[in-house]
């Protein structure tokens, strides 16, 4: 049976793929260019023992596959324009990280479209993550790489706008069928979002 690109770029999706797993989005050359120099650099480290060159090899190929674009096209903008200058919005942040509360049911790993409140004043030590597809080391020292709160309150008390909401959002953003999610919990979080005059909203992605 032939081996396809596809079946070369197969992955678990777990946390030491976070970044690799884009090379699945790139052109088959460079897929090639990829296995060929890492099937190189493994056969000379085997044989002397070092390993830092393939080390180097995956760092400077995961910048790489990470330091691209996707265009995205629209004959119009799906955007709601602000109704106000941004100085006079409430804004609530939603995140993809799998941010949860300590007395909250953690998000199934294996897919989850349902959401946890997590209120404005919540103390961090509260904080959990359920999540297996992306490196979560950065997000366990500073939250705030996926949960700006404390840079959304800095803002607030600069002037640059209005207010922080009381209530925020977590999701778990590893959602293979989506379906629930659009039905049932997007409607539900933008109803509870207009109820408490959220003008805006910063989603923190992974």
């Amino acid at each position: 049976m032939a081996i396809t690109v596809k079946d070369l770029t197969q992955n678990p999706g777990t946390v030491p793929f976070s970044r690799l797993k884009y090379l699945a989005r790139r052109e088959e050359e460079e897929v090639v260019e990829f296995f060929n120099r890492l099937f190189q650099l493994t056969a000379q480290a085997k044989d002397s023992g070092q390993w830092h060159e393939v080390e180097r090899f995956l760092e400077e190929w995961e910048e790489r596959l990470t330091n691209f674009r996707i265009p995205f096209y629209y004959d119009s903008s799906p955007w709601s324009p602000l109704g106000k200058p941004l100085s006079q919005c409430r804004l609530a942040l939603i995140t993809t990280g799998g941010l949860h509360l300590k007395d909250q049911e953690p998000f199934n790993v294996e897919g989850d479209w349902s959401f946890r409140p997590i209120a404005k004043d919540t103390p961090k030590e509260q904080f959990r993550i359920a999540h297996i597809r992306y490196d979560t080391k950065g997000v366990l020292e500073d939250v705030n790489c996926i949960f700006p709160l404390d840079r959304l309150k800095e803002l607030a008390e600069e002037g640059v706008i209005g207010h922080v909401a009381d209530v925020h959002y977590g999701f778990m953003g590893y959602i293979p069928k989506p379906e629930g999610l659009l039905q049932d919990t997007v409607p539900q979080v933008a109803s509870l979002l207009r109820e408490a005059g959220v003008d805006a909203v910063l989603i923190g992605t992974t």
